[in-house]
């Protein structure tokens, strides 16, 4: 959701504290965290082996609106003790990407149709001529 902000938005966000009462234990400064933000823009998904938590790793994927704005995003959660960041990344990724995908289709479709919508009260004068 980050890599989605421009930079000055990304600050606005970072200064808000968290509410979800984890601590990371993996913090980064402004400059590495800009670099981790260009490539996941840059590859289109994120991924965070052991950041969030011990033993968590997790890939996730942008969900777009019909204009292209991130609206959300969908992950995948594994423990890195049963799942390897390869497996995560060649076998979970790719699905986790079409669904994501198949979403902001979904979305565009929605977005697309239009915002008012006829019901049959507004037709009945129309009809009864």
């Amino acid at each position: 959701m980050l890599a989605a902000l421009d930079r000055a938005e990304v600050s606005r966000v970072l200064a808000v504290p968290s509410r979800s009462g984890i601590t990371p234990h993996v913090t980064y400064g402004r400059s590495e965290l800009d670099a981790i933000l260009r490539d996941v823009r840059a590859k289109g998904w994120a991924l965070a082996d052991d950041e969030l938590a011990r033993g968590i790793r997790s890939v996730a994927v942008p969900v777009r609106d019909g204009t292209g704005v991130v609206r959300a995003a969908m992950n995948v959660t594994v423990h890195s003790a049963e799942t390897s960041v390869k497996t995560l990344v060649e076998q979970h990724l790719p699905a986790l990407v079409r669904a994501a995908s198949a979403i902001s289709a979904d979305w565009a479709i929605w977005q697309s149709r239009p915002q008012e919508e006829v019901g049959s009260s507004r037709l009945a004068p129309i009809v009864g001529r």
